[in-house]
């Protein structure tokens, strides 16, 4: 991730008031992971898996006292490149 995007994703978290302490110890400080998850999802539940299917890209934020982990889509942040937002997403 580049210091640009850091910064873009950044600002959006904060525009959107993300600014509350870890919900888990208090701690006030955080680190952006530098890299971006892809959290698949399943239609419904079964022994099935199925691989390149749905998914929702997102960044995690790590609180810097207890490690606790806080995922946001980086649709919803406006941060998702054009190309790969469907023509029906409104975030």
């Amino acid at each position: 991730m580049n210091p640009q995007e850091r910064t873009r994703i950044i600002q959006a978290l904060e525009s959107r008031e993300a600014r509350l302490p870890c919900p888990r110890c208090g701690n006030s400080n955080f680190s952006l992971i530098d890299g971006y998850f892809n959290h698949s999802f399943q239609p419904q539940i079964s022994n099935n898996v199925i691989i390149g299917g749905p998914s929702i890209p997102s960044i995690a934020v790590v609180c810097n006292r207890c490690g606790f982990l806080s995922h946001h889509a980086v649709g919803v942040l406006g941060i998702l490149p054009e190309q790969s937002q469907p023509n029906n997403e409104q975030a």
